[in-house]
């Protein structure tokens, strides 16, 4: 890992890449009609509490109850998404380690 650049207030200050490292990053590609209300598990066996997954579709971050749903409670492993996903389309699972 290495340091890099970030501005903070119009400041460039240093910060460790270390500091912070992604600890899930994962697609799951829709392969057919996906329809709203079925489970997709997360890929590689990733697990999530929460608040701490952020969902992507298709590039754009979405959002949980208004995009998806969590399944079960504790330690998840899937979501639901409130609309139909179509062939090819690509959700990104990501959770990184708290600040």
């Amino acid at each position: 890992m290495g340091n890099f650049l970030r501005l903070v207030a119009g400041v460039p200050r240093s910060f460790s890449e270390s500091a912070s490292p992604t600890i899930y990053d994962q697609v799951y590609q829709v392969s057919g009609t996906l329809t709203a209300g079925t489970a997709i598990t997360l890929p590689s066996g990733g697990t999530y509490q929460a608040d701490e997954l952020e969902v992507w579709l298709n590039g754009q971050r979405v959002h949980v109850t208004d995009d998806y749903n969590y399944v079960g409670s504790g330690t998840r492993t899937q979501i639901t998404f409130t609309y139909d996903l179509l062939n090819t389309e690509q959700v990104r699972f990501r959770v990184d380690r708290g600040p």
